[in-house]
C-alpha cells in the first residue's frame, strides 16, 4: 500500500475503542481535513488490512460503517471513494463558499427582518488568549468554583438521580430548582412567589424573547434605555417598528422621557447595561406610578444584581409592584455560567401559563439534567459562596480601575456601585470603534460603545470596559495600553 496512507492510520491495541473505531475515525479525521480527494480510491480491505496488521474483516467494517453514514460511496470495480457529495458541501463551506442559490425560495418568504442584518455586540474569538481581555460578560477562570460544580453533576449523574431526570417532562420544571430560586435565590431580592409564578427558561435573553413573542405585534410601543442591550432592542425590532429610547442619568431611566402611548418598558435597575448605573428608590417608584397609571408592562432585567459591593442593593421592581405590571427576569447564565444558558421568569400565574404553553412548542423544557445541577450547586451553598469571593475580587479590581480612571484627564466614567463594567467616556473626538480595532492588535480587548447607542447621530467616543475576566494584575498595564492609544489618536 502507498506510503501515503500510513499517515493517516496510529492504531493502538490498548485504547478503549476497537480497532475498528479507530480506523473509521482515523478515516474521517483524513476526509474532513481535506487529505483524500474525491477522485482518489481508498485503499482495498485486502491491502489495507495488510499494512495495519488487523484482520481484513475489521477494514471491511469499519468501510461499511463509513458508507452507511454517507462518508464513502463504493464504485463498480473500482471500490470506495469519497462521497463526492459529501466532499463538496464540506470543503466548500470550509473555504466560506456558497452552497446554495443565490435566491433561494425562502429569501422572499421571510415574513419578518433578516436576524442576520442586525447589529450585534460580540467578543473577539481569541479573548481568552489576550493579555489584556477587558471582556463583558465572561468570568475569569480562577473565580469558577470547577470542583464544586463537578460535584454536583456527579451527584446528579448517579442512578438515582437519572431517574428522576431522564424522562420527557413535557412542559415541566424540575421542583427542585424551582424550589432553590423560592427560598435562596428570589428573597435576597426582596421576591416571594409561588411555584406557579416561576418559570425555567434558556437563559435571560429566551425569556425575552418569549415574552416579545406574546406581548408584541406590530404597532406596540416598546421603550428601550438608550444606551441599552442590542440583542434586546434586535428582539423586539423584529415585533415591532416602534422601539422608542429611553435616555439614562446617574439615577437610572429618565421617567420623563417615557412616552404615554408606551406599551413595554425594558429596564435593568440593579446594573444598567451598558452604564452599570444603580436606578436610584425615589426613581423606582416614579416608574412604577407611571406602569400604574398607563398600564405599561415593566420587563425588568434583574442583570448583575449578586453582584453590589458598595451599599446594600435596592430592593427589585418586582418585589415593589403591587399591580403586577413588572415581569421579573434572571440568569444563572450571567452569573456564573455562561455557556449553561440557564435562567428564570417571575411573573402573574396567567401569564406563565402561556409562557410555558409557548416554551413548549419551541423546547418543550429546559434540560432536566442541567435542572438538577443548579439545583444542587445551589442547595449545598456553592452559589452564595461563589458569589462573595466574585464581590471581593470585583471590588478590589474596580478599585484599581476607578483610580486609573479618575487619574487620567481623557477619561471620565459613570459611577457606579458594583457589577462588572465602566462605561467609559473618551474626552475627545474619537472613533471607539477604530480604537477597538487598533487595541486588539495589541493584545488589548474592550468593547467599543457604538453599538449600544440607537437613532442616529449617536456619539461615538465610549468604551464598554469589563473587569470579570482579567487577571486583576493585569489591570494596571491594559489600561496604560489604552490610555497611550487614546493619546496617540487624538
Amino acid at each position: 500500500m502507498d506510503e501515503m496512507w500510513n499517515q493517516f492510520f496510529s492504531l493502538r491495541h490498548d485504547k478503549p475503542r476497537t480497532l475498528q473505531l479507530q480506523i473509521r475515525q482515523q478515516l474521517i479525521d483524513a476526509i474532513t481535513n481535506g487529505l483524500i480527494g474525491s477522485n482518489e480510491p481508498l485503499p482495498s480491505s485486502r491491502n489495507l488490512a495488510k499494512a495495519l496488521k488487523v484482520a481484513r474483516n475489521t477494514v471491511i467494517a469499519a468501510y461499511k460503517e463509513l458508507e452507511f453514514d454517507g462518508y464513502i460511496t463504493p464504485k463498480e470495480r473500482r471500490g470506495y471513494f469519497v462521497n463526492e457529495q459529501f466532499y463538496e458541501s464540506y470543503t466548500s463551506n470550509e473555504k466560506g463558499e456558497p452552497t446554495e442559490p443565490q435566491s433561494p425560495v425562502w429569501h422572499d418568504k421571510l415574513i419578518t427582518k433578516k436576524p442576520s442584518s442586525q447589529i450585534n455586540i460580540h467578543n473577539p474569538d481569541n479573548w481568552q488568549s489576550l493579555p489584556y481581555s477587558f471582556t463583558i460578560g465572561q468570568l475569569d477562570k480562577s473565580l469558577i468554583p470547577y470542583y464544586e460544580w463537578r460535584e454536583v453533576v456527579r451527584h446528579s449523574s448517579t442512578l438515582p438521580e437519572i431517574q428522576k431526570w431522564n424522562i420527557d417532562h413535557v412542559d415541566s420544571d424540575d421542583p427542585s430548582l424551582i424550589k432553590q430560586i423560592q427560598s435562596k435565590v428570589l428573597p435576597k431580592r426582596g421576591i416571594w412567589a409561588n411555584k406557579d409564578q416561576i418559570l425555567i427558561t434558556s437563559g435571560s435573553q429566551n425569556a425575552i424573547y418569549m415574552i416579545a413573542s406574546l406581548l408584541t405585534k406590530q404597532g406596540t410601543v416598546v421603550g428601550m434605555e438608550n444606551p441599552g442591550y442590542p440583542d434586546v432592542r434586535n428582539i423586539f425590532s423584529s415585533k415591532t417598528d416602534n422601539i422608542v429610547p429611553i435616555s439614562i442619568d446617574k439615577d437610572g431611566i429618565v421617567v420623563n422621557d417615557i412616552k404615554e402611548d408606551t406599551d413595554i418598558i425594558f429596564t435593568t435597575p440593579s446594573h444598567q447595561y451598558p452604564t452599570g448605573v444603580t436606578m436610584s428608590m425615589e426613581r423606582r417608584r416614579e416608574l412604577l406610578s407611571i406602569a400604574k397609571e398607563k398600564q405599561m408592562v415593566i420587563i425588568e432585567d434583574d442583570y448583575e444584581a449578586e453582584i453590589n459591593f458598595q451599599k446594600k442593593p435596592h430592593p427589585s421592581l418586582k418585589s415593589l409592584d403591587k399591580d403586577n405590571n413588572v415581569i421579573y427576569v434572571g440568569s444563572f447564565s450571567k452569573a456564573f455560567a455562561p455557556g449553561l444558558r440557564l435562567g428564570y421568569m417571575v411573573a402573574p400565574e396567567s401569564f406563565i401559563k402561556e409562557v410555558k404553553a409557548l416554551r413548549r412548542l419551541m423546547i418543550r423544557h429546559i434540560p432536566a439534567n442541567n435542572q438538577r445541577s443548579v439545583a444542587l450547586f445551589i442547595g449545598l451553598g456553592h452559589y452564595h459562596n461563589m458569589f462573595t469571593k466574585i464581590q471581593k475580587t470585583n471590588k478590589e479590581r474596580w478599585g484599581l480601575i476607578n483610580e486609573k480612571i479618575n487619574n487620567e484627564p481623557l477619561l471620565s466614567c459613570t459611577p457606579t456601585l458594583g457589577g462588572s463594567t465602566f462605561w467609559i467616556e473618551i474626552l475627545a473626538p474619537i472613533d471607539s470603534d477604530k480604537l477597538c480595532k487598533n487595541l486588539l492588535g495589541k493584545g488589548v480587548a474592550v468593547r467599543s460603545g457604538n453599538t449600544l447607542f440607537s437613532g442616529d447621530n449617536s456619539p461615538t467616543n465610549y468604551l464598554h470596559l469589563g473587569y470579570s475576566a482579567i487577571d486583576t494584575n493585569k489591570i494596571d498595564k491594559g489600561l496604560d495600553l489604552i490610555i497611550k492609544e487614546i493619546k496617540a489618536m487624538v
